[in-house]
């Protein structure tokens, strides 16, 4: 699993083990405790929330967002080596922390070659607090080195708390560019939604229900999507037409952290039929708000 090998500190995968099945109620969910091996590999001391996507050359590509002085920058790093080893080739964007709220960074490569990047891209007052929402997309077409804007995903003004979070970028069968998020409704509700671009991200559908829609008072979000199913730390949802429609009421929990501890930032992927996930938690902490969090 490719994020074991820049995951700070990795200490267990849950995994859901089966055949690629339609129905996540078919799925039997396993926990396996795994040894670290080998010495840790610092991407960027100062990195957050990196992502990795594989190249058509078979390099790994990753984005992440990161400190440089007043700025916050959202960086491009190369591996040539299956993750030994990292270089950051390219910047994404730079904006000053006092006004611009720049993370999730998502990078993907198109089947055409071009890699499009996908981010939170937020304006913030004074106080820091967000005026307004973006989910942005820059692409590159000289193999992640120089970027350029190509759209908005999604983007509103600040209206209570009705915020954007998490892109996830996903090459759909059909040759179109399916980018997934977080909408928040309110403080307490939050809804997963999918938008397609038919064009490589220059233009999008509208929003498309994903989860959370159905029901009031549940904080959907993170998502992240592998071919035999969809996964939060909460639930996998399936659906047989490449991710155009989600059934709303298919709800499986994966995994509740105990003593009312956080669990969140999943990610799934399909190996050979097995279903891996990995996810963080701060069940080894001693305060209940998940201010710090490992990965399990």
């Amino acid at each position: 699993m490719l994020s074991s090998l820049f995951s700070t500190a990795l200490f267990a995968i849950a995994t859901l083990h089966s055949r690629v099945s339609a129905s996540p109620t078919n799925l039997v969910l396993r926990a396996a405790v795994v040894s670290y091996n080998g010495p840790q590999v610092v991407v960027d001391p100062v990195g957050v929330y990196m992502r990795v996507t594989r190249l058509h050359d078979g390099s790994l590509l990753g984005g992440y967002a990161a400190g440089d002085g007043s700025n916050k920058v959202l960086r491009v790093t190369k591996s040539t080596n299956e993750g030994a080893s990292w270089k950051v080739i390219g910047t994404v964007d730079s904006q000053p922390y006092a006004s611009h709220d720049l993370d999730n960074a998502f990078p993907l490569q198109l089947p055409g070659g071009r890699i499009v990047f996908a981010f939170r891209n937020h304006d913030l007052d004074s106080n820091k607090m967000p005026t307004y929402f973006r989910l942005t997309v820059c692409y590159s077409d000289d193999g992640g080195v120089d970027w350029r804007y190509l759209s908005q995903i999604d983007e509103r003004a600040t209206n209570g708390v009705n915020g954007l979070w998490e892109p996830f970028l996903r090459n759909a069968r059909d040759g179109s560019l399916q980018a997934y998020y977080s909408s928040e409704n309110s403080g307490g509700d939050q809804d997963n939604l999918m938008r397609i671009s038919r064009d490589g991200g220059k233009t999008w559908s509208g929003p498309r229900p994903v989860s959370g829609v159905d029901r009031d008072g549940t904080r959907d979000g993170m998502t992240g999507v592998a071919e035999a199913g969809y996964f939060t730390v909460d639930a996998v949802y399936s659906d047989d037409d490449d991710g155009l429609t989600w059934q709303q009421g298919n709800r499986q929990r994966i995994y509740t952290a105990a003593s009312r501890r956080g669990a969140g930032a999943p990610s799934v992927i399909n190996i050979g039929g097995t279903l891996v996930v990995d996810f963080m938690t701060n069940e080894t902490k001693t305060q209940i708000a998940p201010s710090s969090m490992v990965d399990r």
